[in-house]
């Protein structure tokens, strides 16, 4: 026999016997059963305040993936047998993410419930596989011989599959692996996060339960400083300064409780009310429309323009960005941050955020000297460095950014500087407020502390930052500062809250304190 004949013979050659039958009905069953669980192995499921499916399809490694469309996936090593396991999230409910946000005790109960939600949502998960698989092999099987007893034999292969994986799965089940997650896109950002939020959430019920008295402390304490020189508010305009809410319902609360019992007339927010800029951060702006009275706001590093448009729509509110409007007798200027921290597509770090705010102190200057008659009282920024340049041109400048309480002046330009700068300078167009030969006159810089103190990162530390305001008292004639409050209300673990009034004298003269606690 020729070697071509022996090839052909080869080629023709079909395996026989039942051995081999038996095998390819077992192959087309597993086969079967992969597909179908592949295609229908999910089920709808309800965790926590989202609508989730969960899927169970075959693999070469044993891990479950959360997908968190549009940032990215977790993948953790639940499980050494060969079955993916993915977790979709699909979309939030609003109505339970509101009840969520709005209860910190809620926060404590999502843990027991979410784990509870899970597990029935396993159990329907595998019942559906099991049936699925089922099918799946059935069919396969029908494929490989056409019988219905390979049908049935398909039916077994298949919940055979199911059990001994599921088994496997439950046998090698690591419970740690939510301690070691991986992560893709922009959730790569999350484990440093994650930590700290733990941590924040342990101690917020708590936090926010002193809090609550302390807010209430700070009348009393206000009603019983009788030693302190008063003024009368038919006289004075009365200016409550708060920054860098930074999310914090708490700062609100003070706000509420200041805007009372100091009468004030108008509030002035030098920028941060959130961490990130989100559309979902923007419910928290609500409260500015129940304080009843005027707010004029300027965009911090942390707002983004959604969140200074979400401020715009309330009622009472006066954004300032580059414009100058007169509120409750006194003309305020503001100009929003530049720069927008959340966004990591561009250079960050401290010396790149003080290299900008330094590059753009000329143009607040400019703008502002710019601006039409009558002359600004109040100049808003909510980094002080942008200021740099605003000395003699505006009697006060309102600020925040640090996170810490400061209080000094801005020094004019020098003239001789500006003789020899280009006539577009910020020192040549801030000397023009004085009057030929006239010394321009001193700028006054208040910086604010943190009135949401910080907010949740402000937790993170031994010693939580304290909520800070200022509640400002003008002349009603000549629009010029008499004096001003700091409010201190302490942090978790504090002691309580104090004021410290400050008796300003006329410009250049000094100033006098006392202090009132």
């Amino acid at each position: 026999m020729s070697v071509r004949d022996q090839l052909r013979r080869l080629a023709q050659y079909r395996p026989q016997g039942p051995w081999w039958r038996r095998l390819r009905i077992v192959a087309f069953a597993l086969v079967g059963a992969s597909i179908a669980l592949a295609l229908a192995g999910r089920v709808p499921a309800k965790v926590g305040p989202f609508e989730t499916t969960i899927a169970a399809r075959p693999s070469l490694t044993g891990h479950t993936v959360v997908h968190l469309a549009p940032l990215g996936t977790i993948e953790l090593d639940t499980h050494d047998w060969p079955l993916a396991v993915d977790l979709r999230v699909n979309e939030i409910a609003v109505a339970d993410a509101d009840r969520i946000a709005d209860n910190p005790e809620a926060v404590r109960r999502l843990g027991d419930e979410a784990a509870g939600e899970v597990r029935s949502a396993l159990v329907g998960l595998a019942i559906r596989c099991l049936v699925v698989a089922m099918i799946g092999g059935a069919l396969g099987a029908l494929v490989a011989t056409a019988s219905w007893r390979s049908a049935l034999a398909g039916v077994g292969v298949a919940a055979l599959l199911v059990t001994v994986t599921g088994l496997g799965s439950y046998a090698t089940y690591n419970a740690n692996a939510v301690a070691e997650p991986r992560y893709t896109g922009l959730l790569t950002r999350a484990p440093a996060a994650v930590g700290d939020v733990e941590q924040v959430i342990d101690r917020f019920g708590e936090y926010r339960a002193q809090l609550a008295d302390l807010v209430d402390n700070v009348a009393t304490l206000y009603l019983a400083g009788e030693r302190l020189p008063t003024f009368d508010s038919r006289h004075t305009i009365r200016v409550l300064h708060v920054s860098d809410v930074h999310l914090n319902p708490a700062a609100f609360d003070l706000m509420d409780t200041l805007i009372d019992q100091f009468d004030v007339d108008v509030v002035a927010d030098t920028g941060d009310l959130t961490d990130w800029g989100t559309q979902p951060e923007t419910g928290l702006v609500q409260r500015i429309g129940k304080l009843g009275v005027p707010y004029v706001y300027v965009r911090g590093n942390h707002d983004s323009r959604v969140t200074q448009a979400a401020v715009d729509r309330q009622p009472r509110t006066i954004v300032l960005d580059g414009r100058a409007a007169t509120v409750a007798g006194l003309r305020f200027w503001g100009i929003g941050d530049p720069r927008y921290t959340p966004d990591k597509n561009q250079p960050v770090g401290q010396g790149v955020e003080r290299d900008r705010a330094q590059a753009f102190a000329p143009t607040v200057a400019k703008s502002l000297v710019d601006d039409e008659p009558p002359a600004v009282d109040v100049a808003m920024v909510h980094d002080p460095r942008m200021a740099a340049d605003l000395g003699g041109a505006v009697p006060l400048v309102l600020a925040g950014h640090t996170h810490k309480v400061q209080v000094g002046t801005i020094d004019p330009p020098d003239p001789d500087e500006a003789d020899d700068a280009d006539s577009s300078s910020t020192a040549s167009t801030t000397t023009t407020t004085a009057a030929e030969g006239e010394e321009p006159e001193e700028t006054r810089l208040l910086v604010e502390g943190s009135t949401g103190g910080g907010g949740l990162r402000g937790l993170q530390g031994d010693k939580p930052l304290p909520l800070t305001a200022s509640v400002l008292y003008f002349d009603g004639t000549t629009h010029r500062l008499l004096a001003y409050d700091a409010v201190t209300v302490s942090g978790l673990g504090g002691t309580g809250a104090t004021i410290d009034r400050h008796i300003l004298a006329p410009s250049g003269s000094g100033a006098r304190d006392s202090a009132g606690r």
